[in-house]
């Protein structure tokens, strides 16, 4: 059973009127079904009229058939995201997943393997992407509609995220495509989402556990595949960040968005 830390002392009226502004200055509205999602049925006792009424201004916000086709072809598309039996969850992030996508816009694929497998399942991909190119690289520049940007997978080991409304926004809205329920180990994986942000208890019950990670000649080769990545980088004239790749390797992830990404963007959502 799930011993839960002290709460932060913060009023739930608070809190949601925070995200409410986060997500107001992303121009887009929290809606009511959303709210019940992250803080349970019960939310709209616990605030204000005033807060409720943000709520009820809350619709579907973008195209709902663009948002569907994309999801559609995540789905038609998963088997190349599977390899033997390492992956652990694939979902949409990003503005598929908070429902602003545009025609023209990628689909950001957010994925867990086991420990010890992120470097070689990535080589994997990349191979695969050859014979079936849907994953987005960096010869596609502009032309990324409907591709599948993978710039984060991450090992179970490394599940616990910075404790920002950044990631409390990405998570709240990730789409699961592959094994649904794990979304609920994500969450218990992250228990500042119950005592920051106060988030329903319910959604950090889950029956999945962590896996045994990948034998050690796996891991052998994870290693050797991280490497050699990274040479084909600086081969190829690419200017990788060595320091923050290696941190990374440590912690079990890989990211490829640019470092100061999601501080720029809280910078530009918060001071709006």
């Amino acid at each position: 059973m799930l011993s839960y830390p002290v709460m932060y002392k913060k009023e739930i009226e608070e809190i949601v009127n925070e995200f409410v502004s986060f997500k107001s200055n992303m121009g887009l509205k929290l809606s009511i079904k959303k709210a019940q999602y992250i803080w349970g049925k019960s939310i709209t006792k616990r605030i204000s009229d005033t807060t409720l009424m943000e709520l009820e201004k809350g619709t579907k916000v973008g195209n709902s058939k663009i948002i569907k086709e994309k999801i559609d072809i995540v789905k038609k598309n998963l088997n190349i995201l599977l390899v033997f039996n390492w992956v652990r969850f694939v979902g949409i992030s990003g503005s598929v997943a908070a429902g602003f996508a545009k025609e023209d816009d990628d689909i950001d694929i957010f994925i867990v393997v086991k420990d010890g497998c992120a470097w070689i399942y990535r080589g994997i991909l990349t191979i695969r992407n050859i014979f079936n190119h849907v994953i987005r690289t960096k010869r596609d520049k502009e032309d990324v509609r409907d591709l599948l940007c993978i710039n984060f997978i991450i090992e179970e080991s490394g599940l616990e995220l910075e404790s920002d409304i950044f990631n409390f926004h990405e998570l709240m809205y990730l789409i699961p495509i592959y094994n649904e329920r794990y979304i609920n180990h994500i969450y218990e994986k992250n228990l500042w989402l119950l005592t920051k942000y106060q988030i329903n208890k319910e959604l950090l019950q889950s029956r999945e556990r962590k896996k045994e990670g990948v034998n050690f000649v796996i891991k052998v080769i994870n290693f050797l595949a991280y490497i050699s990545q990274i040479a084909f980088m600086l081969i190829s004239g690419h200017t990788p960040e060595i320091k923050r790749l290696f941190r990374n390797y440590k912690r079990g992830r890989i990211e490829f968005f640019p470092s100061d990404y999601k501080e720029k963007v809280l910078r530009k959502l918060i001071s709006v």
